[in-house]
């Protein structure tokens, strides 16, 4: 479930470059671990670090982190070319170290890429301690990756400041955001699974607008503004809110719907990426949320806003960010994180918008991610880096 670098490796390849996608052999976004210690997916060669499983984030996950990065450099990785360049992405920055011993022994160029702000996140979102010892671990390893990389490259446009205070060069600042891959493989629409397929048909038989939030169910989503909302509208409102997808915080959340109940929300397994383009082609809006967090002022790129702008959906932004790209390109509606009162306001007034006015947004949004968020034009401006 991370496409990110596959995709760009696809538009990569398509330049004349050769790419490999070296990663752990367990994380909690995998839909299947890999079988094998090397393989291929679309052309692309993967070579899997094997590391232990984990459930939700305790010492196992951290154990997951420093098995994978002292592994990708004591590992002699004999069917990877000596590489140009090393991309080290975060989430976790340990990988910052491995990859510049790496770019080091073959005199490559190194690119340190920062998709989370790893120790912060910790800080704002799991409230550890300034002193813990993985606080400071990961403070280590993310200051390694700025001191060491030719260049870092951020998914976060607002980030500067903080990288830069952290011990960046700032002339060494490149911001390349996620984007959408209108190429790909994958995104030929497939059938949804029966279950999917009925409640979509039985909701639009009621006459129901359909708001869907697809992805992660984690702490840091703030799904609870989703079930809140619900809570404050009446039974006779035409919205229906429709989450799709799984997490740690799927069980809890539903729960509390059923002990409500709620008739104006429905809870569905995740479906394959190619099976995506049927719910959005299914649904009215998407939504989006985030925790009420300072770490988010510095700026976001979840996949699932340029997914939701590229079909076509008019977006509702609950984050308190100064980079409100659904402000900027006018294809939704941006209010304020985890208030459910805000929300069910707008899902109300959201309610009675005529349809032509939401295709209008929704249009607006397309245009928007193909001018700047598609992957060709993406891997186009990392290309620059090597």
């Amino acid at each position: 479930m991370e496409y990110r670098h596959y995709c760009l490796a696809r538009h990569f390849k398509r330049m004349g470059h050769r790419p490999v996608i070296v990663g752990a052999s367990f994380h909690h976004l995998m839909t299947e671990p890999p079988k094998r210690a090397r393989d291929e997916i679309d052309g692309i060669p993967y070579e899997w670090i094997k590391t232990c499983r984990y459930r939700g984030n305790h010492l196992g996950r951290v154990m997951n982190m420093l098995q994978y990065s002292w592994r990708l450099t004591s590992k002699r990785l004999r069917h990877v070319p000596a590489p140009d360049v090393v991309i080290a992405s975060s989430p976790h920055p340990f990988v910052a170290a491995s990859g510049a011993r790496i770019a080091k022994k073959h005199q490559a160029k190194f690119i340190f890429e920062v998709r989370d702000l790893w120790p912060l996140t910790l800080l704002e979102i799991g409230g550890h301690s300034p002193r813990h010892p993985l606080v400071r671990a990961m403070a280590w390893a993310e200051r390694t990756g700025y001191e060491r990389c030719d260049y870092t490259v951020s998914l976060m446009e607002g980030a500067k400041d903080y990288m830069v205070a952290h011990g960046l060069d700032a002339d060494k600042f490149v911001c390349i955001p996620n984007g959408f891959d209108t190429q790909s493989p994958e995104d030929k629409s497939e059938p949804l699974p029966d279950e999917h397929r009925q409640t979509l048909e039985n909701l639009k038989e009621q006459g129901k607008r359909i708001v869907l939030y697809s992805g992660h169910h984690g702490p840091a989503n703030a799904l609870d503004n989703l079930i809140d909302a619900a809570r404050l509208l009446e039974d006779d409102q035409p919205i229906h809110l429709l989450l799709v997808g799984q997490g740690p915080e799927k069980q809890r959340l539903q729960t509390q719907a059923q002990q409500a109940p709620l008739s104006n929300l429905t809870f569905l397994p995740p479906v394959a990426r190619a099976q995506m383009p049927a719910v959005m082609n299914a649904v009215d809006i998407g939504y989006v949320g985030l925790q009420k967090k300072n770490l988010f002022q510095y700026g976001i790129s979840p996949n699932k806003l340029f997914e939701y702008m590229a079909a076509g959906l008019p977006v509702i932004f609950a984050i308190e960010t100064r980079y409100d790209e659904v402000a900027q390109a006018q294809c939704g509606f941006s209010i304020a994180a985890e208030d459910p009162v805000a929300l069910a306001a707008l899902l109300r007034r959201i309610g009675q918008i005529p349809k032509q006015q939401l295709d209008e947004m929704g249009a607006r949004g397309q245009d928007h991610v193909r001018c700047a968020h598609t992957y060709d034009h993406l891997a186009e401006r990392y290309a620059h880096l090597f």
